[in-house]
Order: structure tokens, then sequence, then C-alpha cells
């Protein structure tokens, strides 16, 4: 290969490294909490998904043996037992999952703050050799980020020194270097406690909402409710509007599973950066740092934007550099007024004078408007997640299709705050990843979920029905004819609810209480649904002809 074809190593490199990459390499260390928050979200999917399980096996039993309501409800307190352990079941399964990923997630931060401060090393060291007037290459320790030969180490050190104006004084206690490794592995601890105790409060609240279910159903069936599957949809509302909300603050506020774990792994992440960084500067001797400037924060965090502050949380600078540096304010009174807040996005930046560049600090207001755009699209994004929760939740067509028709609106609003505000990105996994709404519930072949949200093949054709066939369900809209079929398509088999599939893989359905009749075909759509003349005999003939 000719000389001018060969690829350039570093060349290579730089092509790769634009403001677009760093943006994206941020981000995605960012993205590595949602890892967490995903797996509590499909806990609690599950979890909704155990608890309407339990509802639809008593509903068919009513309907077999023409259990009385308080039969009915009796029924499904003795069934509670196996309620609980079909839960325990759910949430054991995620525990390995939970512990995986906080101990990966706080050691792989824990490195990289180590290695963001070698990265910074290195040029330091540069500047060492031409102070020193040296030629040679100081050769780094791969895992400590300090100079192999102790000469060049001193040389190092004593540069740091004069530049600083101090004298180095070594560590009084042996143990020294190691504080830090012990403080990660006590936040690991906190943190797995922490969530293990979350985990766990999930069950008291799905025992809960199972009792008050059972009761609520009741009065909204009293209260005129057409159907049990309504009345459980209306019994089960403020659950899933909410989520598992069984996280409860000092102040009374209630904050869902997922949400929860999510803010407290992110936020032992970042400690756990910013302790693997500081452990390093105890080693050279750095205790300053500079606070990163974004372009949307919070107003707690912006008079803290870009100002240098010596690190007494995560270092441990002794008296004397404190006394020596009280033109700077401390990292602690920073955290007390409100820097480095849960969810915080701010970084520390280590700082050493004449080389470390202080960031550009954005104009106060427009960085806060920014971030109030932001909110509001976090804001979105757990209006879109409640209602997946409902989508995926209900059992009643109207429901399902009112949830979907809200989520499609959310959605547009989102998209409009975001081309409002470009500097803003959208998070597809912040708005949960839409659940298969099949894997929910009833799932066997002629009672699936899919038909909740099924249509007619084409709307000529739902026209000719509603002309033809309207007028037999009486005063109704079109709406509610539409979904009356896809309650029948997807209610489950009962005295009163007959069905089969056909030779062709059709589903034919027969409700005997209301005389209706419904076919769904083979790619899920709605073929058609009337009022038989013939009533039970038009039933009978079809399992004639087409029941194989």
């Amino acid at each position: 290969m000719a000389k001018k074809n060969k690829p350039s190593k570093l060349g290579d490199i730089l092509k790769n490294v634009n403001k677009q990459t760093i943006k994206d390499a941020a981000e995605k260390e960012r993205q590595k909490s949602y890892d967490i928050r995903e797996i509590f979200q499909q806990m609690e999917l599950d979890l909704i998904s155990s608890m309407r399980k339990a509802f639809y096996f008593h509903k068919i039993e009513e309907d077999k043996e023409g259990f009385s309501w308080e039969q009915w409800q009796l029924s499904k307190l003795r069934a509670i037992e196996e309620y609980r352990k079909r839960n325990r079941g759910i949430v054991d399964s995620y525990s390995k999952p939970i512990q995986k990923a906080i101990d990966e997630q706080l050691k792989d931060s824990f490195r990289k703050g180590e290695n963001r401060f070698v990265s910074f090393s290195k040029r330091l060291l540069d500047r060492v050799k031409k102070f020193f007037g040296l030629k040679e290459d100081i050769k780094l320790d791969a895992e400590l980020g300090l100079p192999n030969d102790i000469a060049q180490h001193q040389m190092t050190v004593s540069h740091i020194d004069k530049v600083l104006g101090r004298e180095r004084k070594p560590p009084a206690d042996n143990d020294f270097f190691g504080v830090n490794e012990k403080k990660l592995e006590a936040l690991q601890k906190v943190v797995e406690q922490d969530l293990q105790k979350a985990q766990y409060s999930v069950l008291r609240k799905m025992d809960d909402v199972y009792r008050q279910t059972i009761y609520k159903s009741q009065v909204y069936m009293q209260g005129g409710f057409k159907s049990l599957d309504n009345a459980i949809d209306m019994a089960t509302k403020d659950f899933l509007d909410k989520g598992i909300n069984s996280i409860t603050y000092k102040d009374g506020k209630q904050v869902n599973i997922a949400s929860y774990a999510e803010m407290c792994l992110r936020t032992a992440s970042q400690r756990a950066t910013f302790l693997g960084e500081a452990k390093k500067r105890d080693e050279w001797g750095i205790y300053l740092v500079v606070v990163s400037a974004h372009a949307n924060t919070c107003k707690m965090c912006m008079p803290w934007q870009g100002k240098v502050l010596i690190d007494d949380v995560f270092s441990h600078p002794s008296k004397e550099f404190m006394e020596a540096n009280e033109q700077y304010a401390l990292l602690s009174e920073a955290i007390k007024s409100g820097l480095l807040h849960p969810n915080c996005r701010h970084s520390l930046i280590t700082y050493f004078p004449g080389m470390t560049q202080i960031p550009t600090i954005p104009d106060g207001e427009k960085a806060v408007e920014l971030y109030e755009a932001e909110q509001e699209q976090r804001s979105l994004e757990r209006q879109l997640r409640k209602w997946k929760r409902v989508e995926a939740g209900s059992v009643d067509a109207k429901n399902v299709n009112d949830a979907a028709k809200k989520i499609k609106l959310l959605e547009g609003k989102l998209k409009e705050i975001l081309d409002k505000n470009r500097q803003l990105r959208r998070a597809p996994e912040r708005e949960v990843n839409r659940t298969v709404i099949e894997n929910t519930g009833r799932s066997d072949i002629l009672s699936n979920r899919k038909w909740l949200k099924a249509d007619f093949s084409t709307q000529k054709k739902f026209d000719k029905h509603i002309e033809k066939h309207l007028h037999e369900y009486g005063n109704i809209t079109a709406e509610e004819y539409l979904n009356m079929s896809r309650d029948l398509l997807v209610a489950p088999l009962s005295k009163d609810v007959e069905g089969f599939v056909s030779k062709e893989g059709f589903i034919f359905k027969y409700r005997n209480s209301t005389n209706d009749f419904a076919i769904g075909r083979l790619d899920g759509k709605i073929s058609t649904v009337f009022k038989p003349k013939e009533g039970y005999e038009y039933w009978l003939e079809q399992i004639r002809d087409y029941k194989e």
C-alpha cells in the first residue's frame, strides 16, 4: 500500500471526534441509569398483568357458576394468597438483574472518574516536561495514572507544589489512599439496600390495590355501570394513572417505583464518578474543581456554573490547603445550596491554574428558560407513561382506545416542544416502549387482547355496517358500536359468551344475553357485528357450517 494511502491512527481518531460525538458519548453515559428504570418498569407491568389475570379468572368463574356479588368477593379474597405468591415470584425474579445493574453501573462510573483524571494528568505532565526542559517521555503507570519513574514523580509533585505555592506533607493515615474505595463500597451497599426496600414495597402496594378493587368494583356496578370489565377499570383507574407509587418521602409525596430507582442509581453513579476522580486528585495533591456549565440549568445550580471550588467532599484537602486557597468557596457549601441535587446533570472538572479552561457560562435567564422547557418535556413523558399503563392495564375497549388517543395527542404536544427548543432531544426510552397489548391479561386465541384495538378492514366497510346495523342497538354512536364489537371479540368464553375458531382461522363469537354475533378475521380486523334475526338458531347454524 502506498504511503499516502496508509491510514493515520491519530487522523482517524480526530476525524471521528467532533462536537456531536462528544455530546453522544455524554448522553450514552446518562442513558445507563435508564437500564435500572426499564427493569423496574417491566416489573411494574408484570404485576399489573398479574392483577388482571386474577380478576379475569374470577370473572370466568362467576359466569360459569352464577356467583352473587357476596360470593364473588369471597372467592377473590380466598384467592389472594395465590395472587401474593405469584407477585412475590415476579419481584424475586428481578432481584439479580437489579443487583447486577447497580454493581456494574457504580464500578464503571468509579473507573470512568479515574480515567478522566488520567487524561488530565497526561496534559499536566507535558507542562512538567517543558518546565524542567525534559525531552524524554514521562511514562504513566496504566493503573495509577502516576509516573513510573520515582524521580519523574518527584519532579511532577515539585512542579505542582511550586505552582500551587505550598509545602507537601505526607498523609498521617497509612490507609489514606483507600478511603474512596471504601466510600464506593459503602455507596454501593446503601443503593442496593434502598432499591431492595423499594422493590419489596410494591408487594404491599399490590395487596392494597387488589383489596380496594374488589370492593370498589361492587360500588361501581351498583352505580349503574354496564359490565364488570368496565367496573374493574374504574376501580383501578387511580392505580393505573400513577403506577406503583409505593415510595413515600418525608413530606408525604409519593413517587413511582421506576422513577425512584432511576433517580437513585443516576445520583449514586454520579457520586461514584466523583469518588473515582477524587481518588486520583488525592494522589496528586490537587483539590480544586470547576463546575461544568450547561445551556439549561435550574435556579439552584445557576449561580455555581463555571465556578472554581475546593473539593472538600470527595477529596481530602488539608486544613493548610483550604486556608491558603480561601478565595475559593467550598464544594460542601455549594451542595448545601442545591448543587448536585438528585438528577443533577452538573459535573466537576479537575482544575489546575493556567491549564484548565474555565467553561463559558451561558446566559442565566435563557438557561433557566430552556430548563423549564425541559421540565415540560419531562411532564409530558410522565403523562405518556401513565396513559401507556392505562392502555396496557384496561380491559374495556372504550378505555383502551381512549388511552391510545390520549397517547397520540401527547406525542404531538411533545413534538411541538422539541421543535421549538432544538437543543432538547427526544428520549423514547423515557416514554416507555409501547407495551404489546397482547401480552397483558387474556391471551388465548378466543379472547386475545389485540381485539380491544381492532378496526374494520376499511372505512367503507365500517360505514356500511353502521348504515345497516346501528339501528339494531338503539341510541348508540358509531364509536360505541365499534367498542361493543371489540368487547365481544375479546370476551372470555362463559355461560353467556360462546365462540370457536373456524377452519380458516376466523374467530366466531356469540353473546346469548344480548343476541350479538361477531366475526374477527385472521388478520386481526373485524369482519362483521350484528344482531341475527333468528337469534340462537343462527349461531347453531354457524357452528354447523364453519366450526372445525
